[in-house]
């Protein structure tokens, strides 16, 4: 169908932008900002949501991300885990959109979610908001809507981590 393609569409792009690929060395590089180019893609005008700032970041979404990865120190998986978590919301809430001015804040509370969800050390909101540039109130906002908005369901099967994981890779393949 075309919202099945449409959704699929969605899936890699946000892999491609999430996604931490890995080198011949080891060394982990990001890949091309896919998620920047999905967002330019929104239609507009756009319902704002909670997730929206009033301008774009001036910060790209792969700087985001390097920021992400650098600071949160979570695992691999909390990567695959913040693109369900995105794809899950987008699915079952048609009005949140990515766009320029929802894709870091969706990006940042799906790690968010992910890394306290599946990681056995995580840190505090606090910190996370000053990786992220926002106020801890605001995060704190952001993180009770998404839990909302999802239906407090956090849990992926491994056959549905799996699909995605292949997604996320064959996107960062593509990327090289």
């Amino acid at each position: 169908s075309p919202h099945g393609a449409a959704q699929a569409a969605t899936a890699a792009a946000a892999a491609a932008a999430a996604a931490p690929q890995h080198g011949p060395s080891g060394a982990t590089a990001l890949p091309p900002p896919a998620l920047e180019h999905m967002a330019a893609l929104a239609t507009k005008p756009e319902a704002m949501t909670c997730f929206h700032c009033v301008r774009p970041p001036a910060v790209s979404v792969r700087d985001y991300l390097g920021r992400i990865r650098k600071f949160f120190g979570c695992t691999l998986e909390c990567y695959v885990l913040g693109l369900v978590y995105i794809d899950r919301l987008i699915k079952l809430r048609p009005n949140v959109v990515v766009s320029t001015l929802s894709c870091h804040r969706l990006l940042l509370c799906s790690m968010v979610l992910a890394a306290k969800f599946h990681d056995d050390c995580f840190y505090s909101n606090s910190f996370y908001a000053k990786v992220g540039g926002l106020k801890i109130e605001e995060l704190n906002g952001l993180e009770r809507k998404m839990l909302q908005l999802l239906d407090y369901k956090l849990l992926v099967q491994p056959e549905e981590f799996e699909l995605y994981r292949e997604i996320l890779c064959k996107a960062a393949a593509g990327n090289k």
